[in-house]
């Protein structure tokens, strides 16, 4: 089953023209915008997460969202979203802006109805193993 989650991003008119002050400097010298400009990064975005890692905990990959402007204000600075297409049977790891100077941080899957489910750190950790160890078991039994 597949869901969409939605959240707001704060910002987006400093981050586009960022963006476009960026390709601007790359196209007059190839990576001096890059280089000297750099970005913004998103007020949120959405991860699978797919295993652990050593370094930052969970290795995850960040997916790419369909942004919707309609409901944005004159600036864009509030009222863009980013939709998701979320698949049951994943994690995921997301960071959602809620106010200019609240974040909400949560992981979460979608149930078999399509329902998407916050779930804790210890039961991404339950479902992590459970699938190294069905990954374990399927190499033992080709083998």
């Amino acid at each position: 089953m597949k869901a969409i989650l939605e959240i707001e991003l704060f910002g987006e008119d400093v981050r586009s023209m960022y963006k476009l002050y960026r390709d601007i400097a790359d196209s007059v010298s190839p990576g001096y915008g890059s280089e000297m400009i750099g970005s913004i990064p998103p007020s949120g975005w959405v991860a699978e997460i797919v295993g652990f890692s050593k370094k930052y905990g969970y290795d995850r990959r960040f997916m790419k969202p369909k942004k919707d402007y309609s409901r944005s204000n004159s600036k864009g600075s509030r009222g863009v979203f980013a939709e998701y297409l979320l698949e049951s049977g994943k994690i995921y790891d997301v960071k959602s802006q809620i106010t200019w100077r609240r974040l909400q941080r949560y992981f979460c899957t979608v149930t078999d109805d399509g329902e998407i489910k916050t779930i804790t750190a210890n039961e991404v950790n339950a479902m992590l193993r459970a699938k190294e160890e069905q990954t374990q078991c399927r190499k033992i039994t080709q083998a």
